[in-house]
């Protein structure tokens, strides 16, 4: 059996991993339009900071990895179509790889806006390896001073305070009314949002770019409008990065009968590729999986979720399926997290059809739950720096001087507590939710809710 795999990612890697558990001979090809190995797509700021190392980069073993696992990896061969009738892949200058099992974990693309001015020099996205070393190069040569970012996802804010934290002046253009707006609703997002401020981040929210500028080829200011004026402002700037979302990469089925995430009431493409509890799309020898994808959430709902989590969990329900088990997938998750130093944000499953929510602040904690018939079905999660003293009677803290000084330099604020949060929801996602774990939130004992006592906090209240 020949297996082609479109992708290179974290979905790919994972269904090699798990296809190799169960099918040692079967032939594996591996097909990407970069030229590296595997790497982990979260890590862009850190590249562009210089601040993560070659095996924490290519966390599978670069290109050891294809060795161990028997595969055939083709870089700088990038897919351009799929003929499912023939059970062919196309790539570019006109190769066809047959195959008997296909996946599609080729991601997705970032979307880029036409913006008069989008490709003069300076101007960039975020999105992959190139992007990184490319805007780390640009600011290591002296030539980058100032930048704007268009758009205050969660990729566009990591990158605002890396550049920040590299002595950037950073501007930040959002259309909409709030940074991380599918994450954080109003009045979380603004208590974020100030954190970031107080590092001299400037936000212009409810703001367009209307055109970037330059000459000599090289951007020099952009032009931003707020929402409903005809009055222009102008950023002086010496890059751009456009982060303005991603889309998945289903030109691959332009031409072929294999359905996509439909819309049925608005009749348009809302998502990715459409795939079965099998990671099998509506033809059972193509499969797919990652950020290409649309699949059944953990909430029963069909979503497209585009999170490095969501691609290794189908990735390796993909591979076992392919290699002739019958793996289910247990519903996608959206637990998503950024990696921010001065302030954090969590967030997982879906508020706008909430039927209720309850809030709770404590110390540096500001949380809000979303309930439907009483269940909870998504959460938001902040964390703000605050002036803390030091416990003492913690156990830790009394045995450990190293642990103590780790804890006092700690910028997570309470990241590890929104993922138990999540993950404690995910528990208990079928029943309604309990006055126990209502008033360990509300009493910011959230790690509680994976330990069975309460535990004397770090630091004092």
């Amino acid at each position: 059996m020949r297996i082609v795999i479109v992708g290179n990612g974290p979905a790919s890697a994972s269904a090699v991993e798990a296809f190799r558990q169960v099918d040692k001979d079967s032939d594996i090809i591996v097909l990407s339009d970069e030229e590296y190995p595997t790497y982990a797509p979260n890590c862009m700021e850190n590249v562009i900071r210089g601040d993560i190392s070659q095996d924490a980069l290519f966390y599978k073993g670069g290109y050891a990895f294809y060795e161990k696992h028997k595969v055939d990896f083709r870089p700088k061969k990038e897919a351009l179509s799929i003929d499912n009738k023939r059970k062919v892949v196309i790539v570019k200058g006109g190769e066809e790889i047959p195959y008997d099992k296909c996946l599609l974990a080729a991601g997705a693309n970032s979307f880029v806006p036409p913006i008069p001015g989008k490709d003069l020099g300076g101007v960039t996205t975020a999105k992959n390896l190139d992007d990184a070393k490319r805007i780390r190069e640009w600011i290591l040569s002296g030539k980058v001073k100032r930048a704007v970012i268009v758009g205050a996802g969660p990729i566009g804010v990591e990158d605002a305070e890396t550049l920040r934290h590299m002595g950037i002046k950073v501007h930040v253009v959002e259309f909409f009314d709030r940074v991380l707006p599918r994450m954080l609703d109003k009045a979380m997002s603004d208590k974020y949002m100030k954190a970031l401020q107080e590092e001299g981040i400037n936000f212009y929210l409810n703001h367009q770019v209307v055109a970037i500028h330059g000459e000599d080829g090289w951007v020099e200011a952009v032009e931003i409008k707020h929402l409903g004026s005809d009055k222009s402002r102008f950023i002086e700037t010496d890059m751009v990065i456009l982060s303005t979302g991603v889309r998945p990469r289903t030109y691959l089925l332009q031409d072929t009968d294999i359905k996509l995430h439909i819309d049925e009431n608005k009749n348009r493409v809302v998502g990715g590729v459409l795939v079965n509890e099998y990671q099998q799309t509506s033809d059972p020898d193509v499969y797919a999986a990652g950020d290409i994808c649309s699949g059944m959430d953990a909430w029963g709902n069909y979503r497209w979720i585009a999170l490095f989590p969501t691609a290794q969990q189908g990735g390796a329900v993909a591979g076992y399926n392919m290699a002739g088990l019958k793996v289910e997938n247990p519903g996608l998750v959206d637990y998503n997290a950024v990696k921010t130093r001065g302030a954090v944000a969590g967030s997982g499953g879906t508020f706008e059809d909430a039927e209720d929510a309850f809030t709770a602040e404590h110390e540096n904690y500001f949380i809000k739950v979303f309930l439907k018939e009483g269940k909870v079905c998504g959460y938001q999660f902040v964390g703000i720096p605050r002036e803390q003293r030091p416990n003492p009677k913690n156990a830790f803290l009394m045995h450990s001087q190293d642990f103590m000084m780790r804890v006092l330099k700690d910028k997570g604020l309470g990241l590890e507590a929104s993922g138990v949060l999540f993950h404690h929801f995910m528990r208990f996602k079928d029943r309604p939710i309990s006055r126990h774990a209502v008033k360990a939130i509300k009493m910011g004992m959230l790690r509680s809710l994976a330990n069975p006592k309460y535990e004397i906090p770090l630091f004092h209240v």
